[in-house]
């Protein structure tokens, strides 16, 4: 062991130690369905991070104590070790979201580290892109975090495999597991990435964005009267914007039944007369809802326009019987 028994290192596995490619077509498809199962128990024909894993054996050799520590659930515990036989991936312990844990990773992971290694120094942390959440939770209470952007690759081959460093323009540094074959040369992408901001501060920065947009529309909202939304502040800040386009596209309604109205009257007053009732009404019922739940699950077919518009009050209004 090194001078500092203490010191530990803490390793995630889908798609830090694991590449996941050949199994993410199980989460992101046409059907829009995710079979979770289904994606852990492809876990045993993962590619490995050879270079991360190379560089884990020596610390552990160095003495520095491995964790291995992933949201992958622990259903798949026997085909996680088996694998983890197989690649020679030398580690002290092995944790396992337990089946049927719905938390939230950053939720499971706080737990194991607050319950076993409290006191204990985190020489370093690497976590997948995909958990830009946990790797800012690390990152605030000063335990460095070194990212694993998406995996770099020019198809299936395997034949060239290495680990690069990139420093982002924003000063911090991600992995990237660069994997191809003799004919392509990652010069170029090893660039674009430099260029850039990390992933955690394009995160960081996406949220700023969707808070503005949020006021903005809360701002908006107060503006034409309507009344405030209830839920939690993501749901709520999700929820402003859909219900803005929304209202933008009653909008645009407004302005049409105002151009034809004339015409429309003179040419079939009573049910003209109808089809504006019908508008009013179901104009009210949306200024009533106040669950932002609500909004968010309304929010296919929402759009900014005057089709968007149409459609929407229509759905309401025959939904409520108005029509």
């Amino acid at each position: 062991m090194n001078e500092d028994a203490e010191e530990i290192a803490i390793c995630g596995l889908d798609g830090v130690l694991a590449l996941v490619e050949h199994r993410l077509h199980h989460l992101h498809n046409e059907s829009g369905e995710r079979d979770w199962a289904a994606f852990h128990a492809a876990c045993i024909d993962d590619m490995p991070n050879l270079p991360l894993i190379h560089r884990l054996n020596q610390a552990r050799e160095a003495g520095t104590p491995v964790v291995l520590l992933s949201g992958r659930s622990a259903a798949v515990r026997v085909q996680t070790k088996q694998w983890l036989h197989d690649w020679q991936i030398t580690h002290d312990a092995l944790w396992l979201r337990p089946e049927h844990d719905r938390r939230p990773a950053l939720a499971f992971k706080t737990e194991v580290i607050e319950r076993h290694y409290a006191g204990r120094r985190i020489r370093r942390v690497y976590e997948s892109a995909q958990h830009l959440d946990v790797a800012r939770d690390y990152t605030a209470r000063g335990i460095p975090c070194t990212l694993f952007g998406p995996n770099q690759g020019n198809g299936a081959t395997r034949e060239q495999f290495e680990l690069k460093t990139v420093r982002h323009a924003c000063e911090h540094v991600t992995l990237y597991p660069f994997y191809g074959d003799d004919d392509y040369t990652w010069a170029d992408r090893i660039q674009q990435l430099t260029a850039g901001a990390c992933l955690l501060c394009q995160a960081e920065e996406a949220e700023a964005e969707r808070a503005r947009q949020a006021a903005t529309a809360r701002l908006a909202a107060q503006a034409r009267g309507l009344p405030p939304l209830e839920g939690s502040e993501k749901q709520v800040a999700w929820a402003e914007g859909v219900r803005l386009s929304a209202f933008g596209g009653i909008d645009k309604l407004t302005v049409w039944v105002a151009r034809v109205d004339a015409e429309a009257e003179r040419e079939d007053p009573d049910h003209w007369r109808t089809i504006k009732q019908g508008i009013a009404r179901a104009t009210a019922y949306l200024e009533a809802q106040t669950e932002a739940r609500w909004w968010i699950d309304h929010r296919h077919g929402i759009s900014n326009s005057l089709d968007g518009g149409r459609a929407l009050v229509n759905a309401v209004a025959e939904q409520e019987g108005y029509f």
